[in-house]
């Protein structure tokens, strides 16, 4: 039987349901603009694949906010671990063999989640160095080393990222379906998110 699992600070806590109002609320808003970037389409194709991202985004926004928020519950409760010392799980086998299971799709998820965090490093950099700085004194144990397997923010950027691109995968299972809308929900949350960044910074 597992252990439980650590449970993140209030402050933190709440931070991450702030998260995922502003990312249930972009989501609306994303439908709408899949809609005027079809209409701006000149590619035929193009149109095709904004048309059906709206279609599909629309009639699957409680699928999108389920995924969304069990990665992005799923990544703080690894970061809850790594502070509290908790072995990470285990596959049986050797570690070259768990490395060949990692799924093609994951790899690209990652991708995606950097790219976005680039951005979002861009429009949000004093935001993010002072909620570096506040989650760090936060979730650092005194008198424990923290040069080795040092907590890093829970929420910054690229796990936001990885959360959002693996929520337009349950949303439809059409390659370029999916890559139009994790593009456009990306620009229509980080719109949110320099405000949003700066909200937790003044509530932590």
């Amino acid at each position: 039987m597992n252990p439980p699992l650590p449970r993140p600070p209030a402050a933190l806590s709440a931070a991450v349901q702030r998260i995922k109002v502003t990312a249930r609320e972009a989501t609306q808003r994303c439908v709408d603009a899949l809609g005027v970037a079809a209409l701006a389409s000149s590619s035929t194709s193009g149109r095709e694949d904004l048309l059906a991202a709206q279609f599909e985004l629309n009639r699957k926004q409680s699928a999108f906010a389920m995924v969304f928020n069990e990665r992005l519950d799923d990544s703080v409760a690894a970061e809850m671990r790594r502070r509290e010392g908790a072995p990470r799980p285990t596959t049986v086998g050797s570690s070259w063999q768990s490395l060949t299971l990692v799924d093609d799709r994951e790899v690209e998820i990652q991708v995606s989640a950097e790219r976005f965090a680039m951005t979002l490093q861009q429009t949000c950099e004093w935001e993010l160095r002072e909620l570096d700085a506040l989650v760090a004194g936060l979730l650092h144990k005194p008198h424990t080393e923290r040069a080795e397997g040092e907590v890093r923010n829970p929420l910054r950027p690229e796990v936001i990222g990885r959360a959002m691109v693996a929520a337009c995968d349950a949303v439809s299972d059409r390659p370029s379906v999916r890559k139009a809308m994790a593009e456009q929900m990306a620009r229509t949350l980080s719109d949110g998110m320099p405000a949003l960044y700066g909200t937790i910074v003044q509530e932590l």
